[in-house]
C-alpha cells in the first residue's frame, strides 16, 4: 500500500486544531492554578488557531468550482 504525503493544507488544520486544543486546557487550567498570564496566553493560542482555520476554510471556499450554479440550471 502506498503512503500518501500530506498537503501543506491538511499540516496546517491539523496543527490548528492541536493548537485549540491546547489552549482550552490553558484556558481552563490557568485560574484554577491561579495564574492568569496562562489564560491570556491561552486565548492568544486558540485565536491564532482559530484565525489559521478560519483561513483554510475561506480558501477552499475561494478555490472551490462553484457546482449549485450548474446544477440548478
Amino acid at each position: 500500500m502506498e503512503q500518501r504525503k500530506l498537503t501543506f493544507k491538511e499540516k496546517m488544520g491539523v496543527f490548528a486544531a492541536l493548537l485549540m486544543f491546547c489552549a482550552i486546557g490553558m484556558m481552563m487550567g490557568g485560574p484554577v492554578a491561579g495564574n492568569e498570564t496562562v489564560t491570556f496566553s491561552g486565548a492568544g493560542l486558540f485565536a491564532v488557531g482559530s484565525a489559521i482555520g478560519v483561513w483554510l476554510i475561506l480558501d477552499s471556499k475561494k478555490n472551490e468550482k462553484n457546482e449549485d450554479d450548474e446544477m440548478f440550471m
